[in-house]
C-alpha cells in the first residue's frame, strides 16, 4: 500500500487570494508569488483597466488571475468585492490587504482632509475588507489575512507622522482580529516592510537612499517578491499555528537602528 504524498507546506492550489493595490509594486510581486504557489489571484486597485493589464500579463505567463476594481475608500465597492468573489469563487481564502496612501507631509502640514482620505484608505478600508473578508471564510472553514503595515510603525521618520500612526493602528487590528476570528479557523498576521524599491522609496533623494542600504545590515533595498515570499509564509498551511504575529522584513535595518 502505497503512502500519499503529503501536502508541501507552501502549497496554495485551489486557494483564492485577494490582493488589493495589486496593479504594481509590493502588491503585485505578491500576487505573483502567490499565483506561482498555485493559487487563483485577484488582481485589485482602483482602476479596471490597470487590474485587466496585470491579470493578462499574468495569464500570459501560465498562472491563474483575474482582474477586478476595488476602491477600499468606498465601502460600497467592498460590499460589492465580498458579493463578487461569493458568486464567482463560493468565497474566499486569503486576503492580503496592501493598497495604501502614502502622505509624505509633516504633521503640521496634514491637513484634516488627508487626515480623513489617509484613515478611510490605510485603516478603515482595511478593517472592513477584512470584516467582508471574514464573512467569505467562515463556510469554508477558516482563511488568511496578511495586512502590510510597515517598520514605520516601529521607528517612525519625519514626513511619515501620519502614515506612522496608522500603520501602528493596523498592527493593533490584525491583533484584534487574530483574537476574535482564530476560532473559526481564519489566521491574522502583518508583515512589516522596510525600505523597498517603489515609489515611495523613489521619493527619497539618492543621498537618503544610499545613507539607509549603508545602515542595513545586508547591504542592499528590498525588492517586492521579498516581501511577497513573507506574504506566502503567512498564507501557506506551513504557518499554520501562527496567527496575531507581525513579521518584519527589513534586513535588519530596525536592530541596526536601536
Amino acid at each position: 500500500m502505497s503512502t500519499p504524498t503529503p501536502r508541501h507546506p507552501f502549497d496554495l492550489t485551489g486557494q483564492v487570494a485577494l490582493v488589493t493595490g495589486s496593479t504594481m509594486g509590493i502588491g503585485e510581486a505578491t500576487a505573483r508569488v502567490l499565483a506561482q504557489a498555485g493559487a487563483h489571484v485577484v488582481i485589485s486597485s482602483r482602476k479596471p483597466e490597470d487590474c485587466e493589464r496585470v491579470a493578462s500579463a499574468f495569464r500570459a505567463e501560465g498562472l491563474s488571475a483575474e482582474g477586478r476594481a476595488c476602491h477600499i475608500g468606498r465601502l460600497e465597492d467592498i460590499a460589492a468585492m465580498g458579493e463578487h468573489l461569493q458568486a464567482t469563487h463560493g468565497g474566499l481564502d486569503i486576503l492580503v490587504n496592501n493598497a495604501v496612501l502614502s502622505p509624505l507631509r509633516s504633521i503640521d502640514d496634514t491637513e484634516p482632509g488627508l487626515f480623513t482620505k489617509a484613515v478611510e484608505v490605510n485603516l478603515r478600508g482595511y478593517w472592513y475588507l477584512s470584516l467582508e473578508a471574514t464573512k467569505r471564510m467562515k463556510p469554508r472553514g477558516g482563511g488568511r489575512i496578511v495586512n502590510i503595515a510597515s517598520i514605520a510603525a516601529l521607528h517612525p521618520d519625519r514626513n511619515l507622522g501620519l502614515y506612522s500612526t496608522l500603520k501602528t493602528a493596523l498592527i493593533g487590528m490584525s491583533r484584534s482580529f487574530a483574537l476574535e476570528y482564530g476560532a473559526f479557523g481564519i489566521r491574522v498576521n502583518t508583515v512589516m516592510p522596510g525600505l523597498i524599491k517603489t515609489k515611495l522609496a523613489d521619493a527619497y533623494d539618492p543621498e537618503q537612499q544610499a545613507r539607509t542600504i549603508a545602515r542595513t545590515p545586508v547591504g542592499r533595498l528590498g525588492e517586492g517578491e521579498d516581501i511577497g515570499h513573507a506574504v506566502l509564509y503567512l498564507s501557506s498551511p506551513g504557518a499554520a499555528f501562527v496567527t496575531g504575529a507581525s513579521l518584519v522584513v527589513d534586513g535588519g535595518l530596525t536592530i541596526a537602528s536601536l
